[in-house]
């Protein structure tokens, strides 16, 4: 007499159960088993932020030094500020390559260097900059808002298991909604 399903059925390799199934008997003639396979990408692990931050104390001073100087000679001898930040990206590029041997760290910290550079540049020449774009205190106060706002909803958002990436692009697009309808039912008095 058969105990169970698991007897009754043990013979049909369809109806086995995965921890008692053979996965090499499935292959097609000529194949090899899925362990013996590559795998179709190689994913290498990043190193820790910590590991890469310790790269820039660990190399050699006078490296670094040599470049900060190469950085504030670019900045001061051209005039153009483009060609200030396009010269000194390519070092910025050169010189994280150098210390922390990752591509990925290079390309966050060029990022980080241009994005400093642009909020630099643009505090040195803030009243031309607000005149230009014509930034009035409601503007400031409008967009201070919008980023508040947005953070507030991206903060709500994680805290009920919302992903943080596509969380703040939903929470942006979500404020931005709102914030145009606001604007283009309310007329702006100045």
């Amino acid at each position: 007499m058969l105990d169970g399903p698991r007897e009754r059925f043990k013979h049909y390799q369809f109806q086995g159960h995965i921890e008692e199934s053979d996965a090499s008997r499935t292959n097609m003639a000529g194949s090899s088993s899925p362990e013996d396979s590559e795998p179709l990408f190689v994913l290498e692990p990043l190193p820790e932020l910590s590991g890469v931050i310790d790269s820039f104390a660990a190399a050699n001073p006078i490296f670094l030094l040599v470049s900060f100087g190469a950085v504030i000679y670019l900045l001061t001898n051209y005039e153009d500020p483009l060609k200030k930040l396009w010269t000194t990206s390519l070092g910025a590029i050169g010189f994280n390559f150098y210390v922390t041997d990752s591509m990925f760290y290079t390309m966050i910290f060029t990022s980080v260097y241009i994005l400093g550079f642009f909020v630099i540049w643009g505090a040195i020449r803030w009243d031309e900059l607000k005149a230009l774009l014509g930034m009035d205190r409601a503007r400031i106060i409008s967009i201070v808002s919008f980023i508040v706002c947005t953070w507030i909803l991206v903060v709500l958002g994680t805290a009920i298991g919302m992903p943080t990436g596509p969380g703040i692009v939903i929470c942006g697009l979500t404020t931005a909604y709102l914030w145009w309808t606001y604007y283009s039912l309310e007329p702006a008095t100045v």
